[in-house]
């Protein structure tokens, strides 16, 4: 007697396969980004500038550019970027503000032990002014747009590749160095890269972009409000205080005082700001250092020398020679 036929069971569907994980954010994309945000900038601005277009508006302008050249030469980075927690992850205010009061603080004491020991490099620092309907092109476009556009490239592209490749802290330190250095001016390179620290701290342990954003956002809006303010106005120059900072006896105390000051102000920082655990953190170990974060090195440091008095004063005389 044989056995009946037993019909095949019927197959059950396979499983779908785990979807492969999504390319992230490279370093070298994120320096390539930053680097071309950085000549974008300041090449469209100053050819506009130098047509006689009003600063708002020639920033306005930088920007439109660089967000033109940025959708047409980074799309897939944009794209990674979009698809990251850190832009999907909402901004958190209160946060945010308590950051910003405390970087703030930072970043003044540090400029203020600066120009206090060197008080010429006051006078190389960017003033944001403007007047009439301009001024507040100024205030849309360097209190909101180019923030916005600087922290997508350094603490979005550029931090998150980093810390891909190199981990948290070391991210949080090359990408604010190159921030800083990138300002070219001394004075303004020391107060800017305990911000840009304090910026990169905050993104980390909030898992947002957009505390970043607001922070920056707010640190220009004071100084573009304030260069509009003080604008013209007599700032006692050679008042009594002026003078006694000019005396070594007293500007050596009160560039101590402030270097103290700023570096308590940025230990806190970096003590309460501890980055939130994140799977991307060294998921494709690697160089974080290429071709365009030492273009960006070398671009603040030429920068830099052309504010040098010397420097300076062999340009007036070549220019002299030359007409």
């Amino acid at each position: 007697m044989t056995a009946p036929d037993v019909p095949p069971a019927p197959s059950l569907p396979a499983p779908d396969a785990p979807a492969p994980p999504l390319p992230g954010i490279r370093a070298v994309d994120g320096n390539r980004a930053a680097l071309t945000l950085l000549l974008t900038q300041n090449v469209v601005s100053a050819l506009l500038i130098g047509r006689g277009v009003p600063l708002g508006t020639a920033l306005l302008g930088a920007f439109v550019a660089t967000v033109l050249l940025g959708l047409l030469c980074f799309r897939r980075t944009l794209g990674a970027l979009l698809r990251d927690s850190r832009w999907r992850t909402p901004p958190a205010w209160g946060l945010a503000l308590a950051a910003f009061l405390l970087a703030f603080l930072a970043s003044r004491a540090f400029t203020l032990a600066f120009v206090t020991l060197w008080p010429q490099g006051a006078d190389t620092i960017p003033q944001f002014l403007s007047r009439g309907p301009d001024l507040w092109v100024l205030l849309l476009a360097a209190g909101l747009l180019v923030p916005f556009a600087e922290e997508v490239a350094f603490r979005g592209l550029m931090l998150r590749g980093h810390e891909r490749a190199a981990g948290f802290l070391v991210a949080a330190l090359t990408t604010s160095f190159a921030f800083g250095i990138a300002h070219g001016v001394p004075a303004s390179v020391v107060g800017i890269v305990p911000l840009a620290y304090a910026l990169a701290r905050l993104t980390q342990h909030t898992g947002s972009l957009w505390n970043a954003v607001i922070v920056h956002a707010l640190n220009n809006s004071i100084a573009v409000a304030a260069g509009a303010f003080l604008a013209g106005r007599e700032l006692g120059q050679t008042g009594r205080a002026a003078q006694m900072l000019r005396d070594p006896t007293f500007a050596v105390p009160v560039a101590g005082g402030a270097l103290l000051f700023g570096t308590v102000v940025l230990v806190v920082l970096h003590l309460w700001l501890t980055p939130k655990p994140d799977p991307q953190a060294r998921s494709a170990p690697g160089p974080w250092l290429s071709a365009a974060y030492v273009v960006i090195v070398l671009f603040g440091l030429a920068s830099a020398a052309f504010t040098l008095p010397t420097v300076q004063e062999t340009l007036t005389h070549l220019r002299g020679a030359l007409r």
